[in-house]
């Protein structure tokens, strides 16, 4: 965190030093001042056309001061306005002070790849189908239902694990299955099957989550019947070094049995 706010703040003092060289250098230059200054002008109707926000209301400054801003009577806005600008509009650093490259940063869920919604069709217990009826036809669908309305965690994070083994077949999970997982960083911990790493190997197993004792219980799930879930191991999350052995990558909430030739 702190790193960060290091790296935006040297980041916003090479942009404050690199439009005082340019304004200095110019200042007799009224053409290439006046260009510099329609950037900045450029730069402001820029962030509110594409956002629909008031950039003086986001930044908390006077309308007036942007106004100054773009006509040029401030020719060089200071480091707390850029540093807000960036923030509050998730300016690209790169963008701001060279023009290059994408105008916003990407989050990290723009960054990864989301589960698109799919509608799927229903159809009546006594679909009618023969001559010139298939059993797809329009009249056959009862409903649609939407998948992300099947579980939350499909308007979030999303990813497919294959398993191996048999160690999960009492939950229904065979050798070969594709698990799926809700991989959203701000998910309530309960027990149940996880996907996760450990000592650098991945996995699929129950886990049980003792909060007072600060303890996690990784099962295999080898019977229907979880009071015979064997306990594979007990982890200790004061442990020195826990956090570089164990990451939680997310919890199963569906699986996928691929057909065998």
């Amino acid at each position: 965190m702190h790193s960060t706010k290091f790296l935006v703040t040297l980041v916003t003092i090479i942009i404050i030093v690199d439009i005082s060289f340019l304004v200095k250098k110019n200042r007799h230059k009224n053409k290439e001042i006046s260009e510099f200054i329609m950037e900045w002008s450029r730069i402001i109707d820029e962030i509110e056309r594409i956002t629909g926000k008031s950039v003086s209301k986001a930044v908390g400054c006077r309308p007036q001061y942007i106004s100054d801003l773009k006509s040029g009577k401030s020719k060089n806005p200071g480091a707390d306005f850029v540093l807000k600008l960036i923030s509050e509009f998730k300016l690209n650093h790169e963008w701001l002070l060279t023009g290059e490259g994408e105008m916003f940063t990407k989050t990290e869920s723009e960054k990864t790849p989301c589960v698109k919604d799919v509608m799927v069709p229903v159809l009546s217990q006594k679909a009618s189908c023969g001559p010139g009826v298939e059993w797809n036809s329009e009249q056959n669908i009862t409903e649609y239902i939407s998948l992300a309305s099947l579980s939350p965690a499909l308007s979030g994070k999303v990813y497919g694990f294959r398993v191996a083994g048999t160690s999960m077949l009492g939950a229904g999970i065979k050798d070969g299955d594709i698990v799926i997982f809700d991989a959203s960083p701000d998910q309530n911990l309960t027990d149940g099957i996880y996907v996760f790493s450990l000592d650098g190997d991945a996995y699929c197993k129950r886990l049980e989550f003792d909060r007072l004792a600060n303890r996690i219980k990784i099962y295999s799930v080898r019977v229907a019947d979880l009071e015979k879930a064997e306990l594979l191991r007990t982890l200790d999350s004061t442990d020195e070094g826990f956090t570089e052995r164990f990451q939680l990558f997310g919890k199963v909430f569906s699986w996928v049995h691929l057909a065998t030739r």
